[in-house]
């Protein structure tokens, strides 16, 4: 599907260019310029009136106005159709007519009058689609209730740098509903425009900066339910009222600085769930405000307050606190965990106070800092317990202290430092094993130091590790002593330092600095030849160092090996880096030895393993595999470039040497026998440049070759390509006769890439590789159907193709011609939507199995929760039953004579009534009551009936 993007793109660039083609620009006058920009007609005018414009311009359409530096700026109309952006800038606009907006009503959206000299706020009228006005920088000091009546649309309203101190109850009523960003900073506001603020529902910028508000009284930023940043720096406030804020949940960005607040209560910042910055500094603090449980703070700026103390856990519970400034302050003491549990704390910044020590636990809490700085405090001394706590510091500054002794092992654990900054102290040296890992950076200007023999080990670290100790705009660091040494540059010790090193790293390999023998390395680097200039075997050798440096010059740009770096700037001056590794391998030894270390197995084994690595990465020696080298490098080299640190005769030399290794390889493999190693002299066609093969193909003699030998590896990689039987080296034009141009130009060479692996070239047709090699733009159709599908399939390969076309002025229309056809496969395929509802429509699967989990869950809580509630009443109904059927009978039993009126020790009868109970129902004596008693004795309540409902209507 690939092919048929790039063929809508295509398209749609073409109706795009002519759709631009069709938007042209106006008649302008002679100030003025014009420009199409996405089919917006943009008119830019200088120093001129809007009336010539209008004069010029006439009926015409233009989208974007823009007006600077206007003399006698007058509105009366704007006869401009269709005009979406006006702005005029720094020009002497007064007013404007009330009609002046008339014709644009309807579709403008920014207007910027700014830099001029509207002493009110216009009416502009009836504008539903104006969506931003900025009128900064004006001399408006009035704004009418009615002046954004019928802008309906307003989103953003800049009024910054007037002489506006208050503003109408109802002036901003008209807009506050879409209002979102308002700007009255540089003003004379004296208190908070509370009555326009209050319910600004769509509010989330708010600049009241630059003014003169001394409080914010308790309501008057209320119900603000969408206010993310608050700016309120650089007033006279002093006091924060407790119940100021009310209703601004979403709050994120909160400025104070530049006032002179000196109490601030933290508690209250507590609300700002949301909060993510807070500014306070340059204000009289006396103490650390309480800045606790505030889970997406990031960023606390304090600085410049009158604070003396950090107390302990001062900033806990912020778990995404990233960076916190306290400098210039008065700060004398941190306590211990004061920032405790502050993992993602990256930046602290404790320059400009009075910290006279570091205390144990004084940083504890921050694993992951990065960067601190204590920066012109009165600190005396470090030992190795002031930064253990943070392993992944980067930057330490502790420049501008007092400093005179460092422990050792004081930077031991931080093993990612690479910037130190020393400079400014009262440093004079260093103990021993204080610097024990690379730091890439430690500056030193402005210390005292004594540069005596306790120092050299110091000079040995910054020799080994290649430590910087300025900065380019600073002087260069000099010793202050001894005597002997006054004056003199440290970089001058250190390359003293270097040469000495290597110097004693020879002598103690038992290398002496001059020998009538061959020097050692004659015997490991046979391909070297004696070192140096030689008269037969008896010849005297150059010292080691001397000889090393004139048989490989990039050596030369190494402290030690004697001269300066070579000349050349840029690119051209960086060493081989695979070189530089090689003879810092070399001489690692040899500094060991010249450290103190003694000379043991390990060390003589690493240098001699070290010796063929640092001859193979040095170009011209050893063997050269040319098919792990880029092709744009070979190119460089047959063309004449240089590589740093090699002579133009050597690397002549390289390259001859290269040749004939080619021309040796491609005789043996004609022949039958190929030699060992040979794909690293006789590389794969596309590991070559394609000026290499033309050239190659050409016939045209290599460097070192002849023809003849040319040819041989033209019919090397001739063979080496299938199905170039029966294709001629030379293509064939209309009449049958072969042209001047060789088949194996850039241009095929670029087909040959793109074919698939063994691809047989003699099914390709000779009319389009007679195109490929004449550079024009081949006929596609023509390919067979293997190949169009391979194509198919790596469009991107296809389209490289054509990418040169457009630079020959061939259109898109030739091109799109001649692409092949490619045949629709029949797959499932899906309806085609429509992009706009992709918003409303189309529910990712995540959210819906979320969605779907969240309503299984939901459901088994009520489900369990109406289960819990259905048992509890049953059985409190159950009890409730069983409490009522024992209250029926005890009564019943408590009624009948046999148990009322008998006493359960005597068994006498009780004629007294009882004082509880009530006396029992008198039944009277009828005919029948009376036989029935004769005969049956006195009437007893049956107990069967005793939970019957017939008792309780009988009591």
């Amino acid at each position: 599907m690939r092919w048929l993007l790039i063929h809508l793109f295509v398209i749609a660039h073409l109706l795009t260019s002519t759709s631009a083609a069709d938007v042209t620009c106006p008649r302008i006058p002679e100030k003025c310029a014009c420009k199409v920009t996405k089919n917006l007609i943009v008119l830019e005018c200088d120093a001129i009136e809007v009336r010539s414009i209008a004069q010029s311009v006439g009926a015409n359409h233009i989208d974007e106005l823009h007006i600077t530096n206007g003399k006698d700026v007058k509105i009366d109309a704007l006869p401009f159709t269709g005009l979406r952006t006006i702005s005029i800038v720094n020009s002497t606009l007064e007013s404007f007519a009330p009609t002046a907006w008339r014709h644009v009503e309807s579709t403008i959206e920014h207007i910027t009058i700014s830099g001029n000299r509207l002493s009110t706020v216009p009416v502009f009228g009836n504008m539903t689609t104006l969506m931003s006005m900025n009128l900064n920088s004006n001399r408006i000091s009035s704004v009418p209730e009615k002046a954004f009546i019928g802008l309906s649309a307003l989103t953003q309203l800049r009024l910054e740098d007037n002489k506006i101190c208050d503003f109408p109850t109802k002036s901003l009523d008209a807009i506050k509903p879409t209002l979102v960003l308002l700007d009255v900073s540089g003003n004379c506001l004296d208190v908070i425009p509370a009555q326009i603020l209050r319910n600004a529902a769509n509010l989330m910028y708010l600049d009241l900066g630059s003014n003169n508000i001394s409080e914010i009284n308790n309501f008057e930023l209320m119900n603000l339910p969408f206010l993310r940043e608050l700016r309120v720096q650089n007033n006279s406030l002093r006091r924060i009222h407790p119940m100021a804020f009310m209703n601004v949940p979403q709050l994120q960005y909160l400025y104070l600085q530049d006032n002179i607040i000196s109490t601030l209560d933290g508690n209250r910042l507590q609300a700002f769930k949301n909060l993510e910055v807070l500014d306070i500094s340059n204000n009289a603090l006396y103490a650390l405000p309480s800045l606790k449980d505030l889970p997406n703070l990031k960023q606390v700026r304090v600085d410049g307050n009158l604070i003396g103390k950090i107390d302990t856990l001062a900033f806990s519970n912020n778990p995404n606190l990233q960076l916190i400034s306290i400098q210039n302050n008065n700060i004398v003491q941190i306590s211990r965990n004061a920032f405790d549990s502050l993992d993602k704390l990256v930046v602290l910044l404790v320059g400009n106070n009075s910290l006279a020590r570091i205390e144990r636990g004084m940083f504890d809490g921050m694993k992951n800092l990065q960067q601190l700085s204590i920066r012109n405090n009165t600190l005396t001394a470090l030992d190795s317990s002031s930064f253990s706590q943070l392993p992944h510091l980067t930057t330490l500054d502790l420049g501008y202290n007092q400093i005179k002794k460092i422990e050792e092992g004081t930077f031991d654990k931080l093993a990612k430092l690479f910037w130190l900054d020393l400079s400014n102290n009262e440093i004079s040296g260093f103990q021993s094993n204080v610097f024990k890992k690379k730091i890439s950076n430690i500056l030193l200007d402005g210390n005292k130091l004594q540069c005596d023999e306790s120092f050299n080990e110091f000079l040995t670290y910054l020799v080994t590790n290649r430590v910087r100790t300025f900065l380019p705009f600073q002087q260069e660091i000099t010793c202050h002593g001894p005597e002997k040494y006054a004056g003199v540059r440290l970089k001058d010790l250190m390359m003293k330092k270097a040469n000495e090193t290597i110097s004693e790293g020879t002598r103690l390999m038992g290398i002496p600095p001059q020998s009538n023998q061959h020097s050692l390395l004659s015997s490991f680097l046979p391909s070297l030849g004696p070192l140096g200039n030689m008269n037969g075997a008896g010849g005297a050798a150059i010292p080691l160092v001397n000889t090393l440096t004139n048989t490989i010059p990039a050596l030369r740009s190494i402290p030690g090996f004697g001269g300066a770096a070579p000349a050349g700037t840029g690119a051209a001056s960086v060493p081989n880096k695979h070189l530089n590794d090689a003879i810092e391998e070399f001489t690692g030894p040899l500094v060991r030895f010249a450290t103190g270390g003694q000379p043991v197995a390990s060390d003589i084994e690493q240098l001699i393993r070290s010796i063929p690595n640092m001859v193979v990465n040095v170009p011209g020696f050893g063997d050269v595999d040319l098919s792990k080298m880029d092709p744009t490098m070979i190119q460089y080299v047959l063309n004449g470039g240089q590589i740093p640190g090699i002579d133009k005769a050597t690397l002549e030399s390289i390259v001859k040497q290269a040749m004939k290794k080619m021309h040796t390889a491609a005789a043996a493999n004609l022949a039958g026998n190929p030699i060992d190693g040979q794909d690293k002299v006789l590389p794969p066609l596309e590991k070559l440049p394609s000026e290499l093969v033309t050239q190659v193909m050409s016939g045209e003699p290599l460097p070192g070759l002849d023809k003849d030998q040319t040819k041989t590896i033209m019919e090397y990689y001739t063979h080496q390509m299938p199905g170039m039987d029966g294709i001629p080296a030379r293509p064939i034009d209309n009449q049958g006769n072969t042209t001047s141009t060789s088949m194996f130009n850039p241009a095929m060479f670029d087909l040959l890439k793109m074919l698939p692996p063994g691809y047989n070239l003699s099914k390709i047709p000779m009319e389009v590789i007679t195109a490929v090699t004449r550079g024009e733009v081949p006929d596609m159709r023509l390919l067979p159907q293997d190949l169009v599908d391979h194509f198919r399939q790596h469009t991107s390969s296809l389209t490289s193709m054509f990418a040169g076309a457009t630079a020959k002025n061939i259109s898109i229309e030739e091109i799109l011609e001649k692409l092949p056809v490619f045949v629709r496969p029949e797959l499932s395929t899906f309806v085609p939507y429509d992009i706009n509802e992709l918003t409303s429509e189309m529910v990712l699967e995540q959210e819906q199995n979320e969605r779907h989990r969240n309503i299984r869950i939901i459901t088994a809580i009520s489900l369990a929760f109406v289960g819990a509630v259905t048992i509890c009443v049953l059985i409190f109904f159950v009890n409730y039953t069983k409490k009522q059927r024992r209250a029926r009978k005890s009564f019943v039993n408590r009624s009948s004579p046999s148990s009322s009126g008998q006493d359960n020790n005597s068994g006498r009868l009780s004629t007294a009534p009882s004082p509880i109970r009530p006396p029992m129902m008198t039944i009277p004596k009828t005919p029948i009551n009376r036989t029935l008693e004769s005969t049956f004795g006195q009437p007893q309540l049956c107990s069967t009936l005793i939970d019957t409902p017939q008792v309780n209507r009988t009591r």
